[in-house]
């Protein structure tokens, strides 16, 4: 999603630029979906259609929809035998009902779609939609949120504030990115161990220790996305951490920036945690392209989901997380938020 960023490095202004003329011999033709890449699940956890029942978002101007840039986790989660329908009409209890697992992916606000991805973002979702997912989570409900870099923040920070996080609005920068060279794509890892300074830090749990060796999850990799951190007294377990020297940056529009561009520390900050509330499980992360399988066509069709052999931890992550939220994996360290 990155495709152009004007920067300061050491002093030096750096123009990176990924889908212009500058980049155009390795410009390819966009991809849809998930091309030609199957998505597979060697034992799934369920038998077809009879999984838990997944209603994934695609109401709220969804830059990631089941049909195009999500589409690889809706294939994931039905090669494991989940029942995944789409969701095209406001939240309400009534649909929630009929629903296990409630999924949103980089939802807008109607000021922020057509690419609009500038200052201000407000909410993608109306107070009565927050309302009724708090109330069906505190009840039993289990809600997976995701949103990726600036402007998706802000556009679910209402929505994940209710759930204790507070999102950042900003674009996160792996230590050792470097800076003016078009086919860094920022790949963000999270080891159990980290083995060097540029890794951040997977933390041990239920999901990413699985059930089983073949669940056992080493590392996860990302493509970017925010960080947020987590209301103090808010009970949670985090799953992915950022570690000292990533770097975060606080543009007013999404795909801009430069030396005047405010940044921070991301040290200590989350781009993944779990947690309960009430009877419910919540799962909130802070990058989407992780969680399905995608191309950047700025950069030859380079592959930006789970298919990237860098990422080949990412598909199992996926399913733990999944059928933790679905209460098919306990978890001892679990705590609750009322």
């Amino acid at each position: 999603m990155l495709k152009k960023l004007l920067l300061c490095f050491a002093g030096v202004f750096l123009l990176i630029q990924f889908a212009t003329a500058a980049t155009a011999a390795t410009t390819a033709t966009a991809i849809t979906g998930t091309g030609d890449y199957v998505v597979k699940v060697k034992h799934p956890a369920y038998a077809p259609n009879s999984g838990p029942r997944i209603l994934v978002d695609d109401s709220h101007y969804n830059y990631s929809t089941p049909e195009n840039r999500f589409k690889g986790f809706v294939d994931l989660m039905a090669a494991d035998g989940a029942r995944v329908t789409a969701l095209h009409t406001p939240i309400t209890a009534r649909i929630l009902a009929k629903t296990d697992i409630f999924v949103t992916c980089n939802p807008l606000n109607k000021l922020n779609s057509e690419h609009n991805w500038s200052l201000p973002t407000p909410s993608a979702f109306t107070d009565d939609e927050i309302k009724a997912v708090q109330e069906w989570v505190r009840g039993g409900g289990s809600m997976l949120l995701i949103s990726d870099h600036m402007p998706f923040p802000s556009a679910t920070a209402k929505l994940a504030g209710v759930f204790g996080a507070i999102p950042q609005n900003t674009f996160v920068f792996k230590p050792d990115f470097q800076y003016g060279n078009p086919k860094d794509m920022n790949l963000l890892k999270f080891m159990r161990y980290p083995d060097n300074e540029n890794v951040s830090l997977l933390r041990h749990h239920i999901i990413t220790n699985g059930r089983n060796k073949s669940e056992r999850i080493p590392y996860v990799t990302d493509f970017t996305g925010h960080a947020f951190r987590m209301k103090a007294g808010v009970k949670f377990s985090p799953i992915m951490v950022l570690r000292k020297n990533t770097n975060m940056l606080w543009p007013s529009v999404a795909d801009t920036m430069g030396p005047k561009t405010p940044s921070s520390a991301g040290e200590g900050f989350f781009q993944g945690v779990v947690l309960g509330y009430g009877d419910g499980r919540v799962g909130l992360f802070a990058e989407a392209a992780m969680f399905s399988v995608a191309y950047a066509d700025w950069n030859n069709n380079y592959p930006m989901g789970f298919q990237n052999p860098e990422a080949k931890f990412n598909q199992q992550f996926i399913l733990n997380l999944t059928h933790w939220l679905n209460r098919d994996m306990n978890c001892h360290s679990q705590h609750n938020m009322k």
